[in-house]
């Protein structure tokens, strides 16, 4: 059986650099921010993929995911914030349909200006059918489990199902897991794996997962904190990553790392080998 795997890799400079990266690390699956993660999105130029289309004939790169920008908040009551998140969201997606790739990653946003949570839930999911109505039908949309700080939405699979039942273009709408994310929001991949994947199954239903986030945990068990940590050196541990991936529920879908580690070429070399290794079973 083929496997999708790979990390976050950057684009900067075009697109085509991300896939010039990949091919150095080797790997098959990447995930990259087409635009700086911290401003809202602007549309992207009817060439900006020119160079890229191009370059992926000759790579060894199979599956792109785009990670959207971090500013984005589906649920917030406020009209300007919430037409930005929307927007950017569209041009994503719209990219992502010019260069076939695999599907957007998105944090759903916080409740925190909400007054109850039914209300936010509502707005999130009012904000998606209206970005999937706007956006280009060719693209995927992948909703993240959170860490669960706050007010975050997502740290709970329900609170994802919840908005997902509300989406009307379900075929275009998925989940993407996180094990730092799941892990500091309470699900046991450690020492309940079976237990978890069960709350994969009934929330989400297999089929529904685009994307495994693979990253170690720097933070305790259901700390409700979102900080990543080197494959093996924080909380949950080389051993519980590794059977969360080769589970045979979760085997087939792509992981990439996220891990501090690949903000060096040497240290995304090393995270991608300690990949490669759990993967192989070694």
């Amino acid at each position: 059986m083929d496997r999708y795997f790979g990390c976050h890799v950057s684009s900067a400079g075009g697109l085509h650099k991300a896939l010039e990266n990949a091919d150095i690390l080797k790997v098959n699956a990447i995930q990259i921010h087409p635009s700086p993660p911290q401003i809202w999105t602007k549309p992207f130029k009817e060439d900006h993929e020119k160079e890229y289309l191009q370059r992926i004939k000759d790579s060894g790169v199979k599956k792109v995911f785009f990670h959207a920008i971090y500013l984005i908040n589906l649920a917030t009551p406020d009209k300007r914030k919430f037409h930005l998140s929307k927007m950017s969201l569209v041009y994503y997606l719209d990219l992502l349909a010019r260069i076939k790739g695999d599907g957007v990653v998105v944090h759903v946003g916080s409740n925190r200006d909400q007054k109850t949570e039914e209300e936010g839930f509502e707005r999130a999911a009012y904000g998606i059918n209206w970005v999937l109505e706007n956006s280009n039908p060719n693209s995927k949309l992948l909703l993240e489990v959170a860490a669960g700080s706050g007010a975050i939405i997502g740290d709970r699979m329900e609170e994802l199902r919840t908005i997902y039942d509300m989406v009307e273009d379900k075929k275009r709408v998925g989940f993407a897991l996180d094990t730092q994310h799941m892990w500091a929001s309470g699900y046991d991949i450690k020492r309940d794996l079976e237990g978890v994947v069960k709350e994969i199954r009934k929330n989400f239903g297999l089929r529904k997962i685009g994307l495994v986030h693979l990253n170690d945990s720097k933070t305790e068990f259901n700390s409700k904190r979102d900080r990543h940590e080197n494959l093996g050196q924080g909380t949950i541990g080389s051993a519980a990553l590794k059977a969360f991936i080769n589970h045979p529920a979760l085997a087939k879908i792509p992981v990439v790392l996220e891990t501090p580690g690949l903000k060096t070429i040497d240290g995304a070399k090393s995270e991608v080998s300690k990949l490669k290794r759990m993967i192989s079973g070694k």
